[in-house]
């Protein structure tokens, strides 16, 4: 059976903070997740794929960029040097390999849209934050 999925509801019903959970496969090859977050993530980047944030709720989520830094621990020295603001309704890109720290000041529902396998500390795989999500086809 089709059924529409209503955002404002899902994001709602996930539990805790920067816990992504699965929504839907596309094509087989992106995952579109939602998440709860608050206050700042870590610094990191995914090498091999773009990442789209919708924001749902909340918010602004603040996405923090460090454009010249070519590892986390290179962006945690360096910092930002470009911030955009993302508010309710709005959606925004960070390309692929570059760094990037999402922060929200109040709880900020989200969705993300990336290929599927990608985990939310991209190439810090393996920190305390990182969640590994069971992506259904």
């Amino acid at each position: 059976m089709h059924t529409a999925i209503n955002l404002q509801q899902r994001v709602a019903s996930v539990e805790g903070h920067w816990n992504p959970q699965h929504l839907m496969t596309l094509d087989g090859s992106h995952s579109l997740k939602v998440a709860n977050i608050k206050g700042g993530f870590i610094w990191h980047s995914h090498p091999n794929t773009d990442e789209l944030f919708y924001c749902i709720s909340g918010g602004p989520l603040k996405m923090e960029l460090s454009t010249k830094a070519l590892s986390p621990e290179e962006a945690e020295k360096l910092g930002l040097d470009e911030l955009v603001e993302v508010k309710v309704g709005d959606v925004f890109c960070v390309p692929r390999a570059m760094q990037h720290r999402p922060v929200a000041d109040v709880e900020t529902g989200i969705l993300m849209v990336e290929r599927v396998g990608t985990v939310n500390t991209g190439d810090r795989e393996g920190d305390e934050r990182t969640v590994y999500v069971k992506e259904i086809a």
